[in-house]
């Protein structure tokens, strides 16, 4: 049953930034309702007829999820027709007359060249939901969106994470709301008017952005692009972050460093050898990682201390984030063994389906523990009624993706304050990839909280 939906006061700026500006960006913290906001920016374009209808590029996920369960829960926008251009029936979507349809990036290829030769598209407004899938010029999406800009009226930009790996994220965002004349067409025009080159010995070059980079962007894009925090809109409960540190056994502490020294040592090694490298080691300090026979297991450290932490939370659910699948498959297990848990997997393989009964089934306080890979469940899904606790098992290195994943229970709605625990084997490489993280976020809070003074 719908409900009626009276908009806060940073709700009706947001949307009003949204009207006044065709190409526009809300950097909204998770929780302060950019879904229901953008529905109401479309209501009332399509009620101005401004616009015939609307594409959402977004998530899967947040496809079949989020855009439709949004306009079915409030009575303002109950009358809007959805549809998801996704599966076997998605022609017969995109040939029926809706106000919004929903795609994934991966499908932009397809819906364009069904609507190559057409005269008039059924869509002329554009909103790209987490817009950080777009910041890489070079992909094949972010292309495609490009040259089908000039079929758009207007356009706008969701996200919570703008710049979660620093400034240069911000080029590709920005070049699609404004054809470039803010930041520029090119990126490496941008990256050589804002940043400091270094050449690294594997081959490619380090951008690192100058003393004033900052202030010179945040100039440029704060016309069009508008922030705002939770923390300044909501009440939030307290954040509480927890490391709890393991020592790895002394054969694979000897194990690792020949590794390390191995892969590290040659400075004529390549980028790929690298990657493969703090892959293998990440591995190793989880306790088990990939052989020539399956997967090979070298310790128990960290499953240890999370066996400690599941039986110190007494029942009480926590959501525990895992890089690789033998991870989820290994503390499964041990959960069954010791505590007779049966913990489901939310990460690559699962349906939406089962996702959203996993999801209804944690909201209901029905799970004590649920395992999920961080790209899976970084966007679009709301668990902070069944929980409080997030267990990093395995950090990443993407900030974006740590910070939503833990963004799921952090945000509007939860009562209890969150603890954000990581399980970090001593002078590995989980300490420099948590160091990188606080470095990422670092500097986009310190971007966003000048752009907000900027707009106040």
């Amino acid at each position: 049953m719908s409900q009626n939906w009276t908009p806060r006061d940073y709700q009706v700026t947001a949307a009003q930034h949204a009207l006044y500006n065709a190409g526009a960006a809300l950097f909204l913290s998770p929780g302060l309702g950019k879904t229901t906001i953008s529905l109401a920016v479309i209501d009332a374009l399509r009620g101005a007829k401004q616009i015939r209808g609307t594409l959402v590029i977004a998530p899967l996920r947040v496809c079949y999820s989020v855009w439709p369960r949004e306009c079915a829960k409030w009575t303002e926008f109950t009358h809007l027709s959805i549809g998801v251009l996704h599966g076997k029936n998605k022609r017969d979507v995109l040939n029926t007359r809706h106000d919004i349809y929903c795609i994934n990036p991966e499908g932009l290829e397809w819906l364009f060249a069904m609507l190559n030769g057409v005269k008039e598209w059924p869509f002329d407004n554009l909103i790209i939901d987490e817009s950080t899938k777009f910041k890489n010029t070079d992909t094949v999406r972010f292309k495609a969106v490009r040259n089908a800009m000039p079929r758009f009226k207007r356009v706008l930009e969701l996200t919570g994470t703008p710049a979660a790996n620093g400034l240069e994220d911000l080029f590709g965002q920005v070049r699609l709301l404004d054809d470039g004349a803010r930041l520029g067409k090119f990126i490496t025009h941008f990256r050589r008017e804002y940043f400091n080159e270094q050449r690294h010995h594997m081959g490619f070059s380090i951008w690192t952005p100058r003393a004033d980079t900052a202030d010179r962007v945040r100039a440029k894009i704060s016309d069009i692009c508008l922030y705002m925090s939770d923390k300044d809109h909501l009440s939030m409960p307290d954040l509480i972050y927890n490391n709890i540190a393991v020592e790895l056994p002394d054969a694979v502490r000897s194990a690792y460093k020949k590794v390390e020294k191995d892969f590290f040592s040659d400075l004529g090694i390549s980028a790929a050898h690298a990657a493969a490298a703090q892959m293998k080691l990440r591995q190793m300090v989880g306790g088990q990682v990939y052989g020539d026979d399956g997967v090979v297991v070298l310790h128990s450290a960290k499953l240890d201390a999370l066996e400690e932490l599941v039986e110190e939370q007494s029942g009480e659910p926590m959501l525990v984030a895992v890089s690789f699948k033998h991870e989820a498959d290994a503390i499964a297990a041990m959960l069954k063994k010791k505590f007779k848990i049966d913990a489901p997997y939310l990460g690559g393989g699962i349906s939406a389906k089962k996702s959203d009964e996993i999801v209804q089934a944690w909201n209901r306080g029905d799970l004590p523990v649920v395992l999920a890979h961080p790209t899976s469940v970084a966007h679009g899904l709301n668990l902070q009624a069944g929980g409080h606790t997030v267990c990093w098992f395995t950090l990443t290195w993407s900030q974006e993706e740590y910070d939503q994943f833990n963004r799921r229970v952090y945000r509007q709605g939860q009562s209890r304050g969150v603890v954000i625990h990581h399980i970090m084997a001593s002078d590995t490489v989980d300490g420099d990839v948590l160091a990188a993280l606080q470095g990422k976020e670092a500097v986009q809070a310190k971007f966003l909280s000048q752009l907000k003074r900027k707009a106040a």
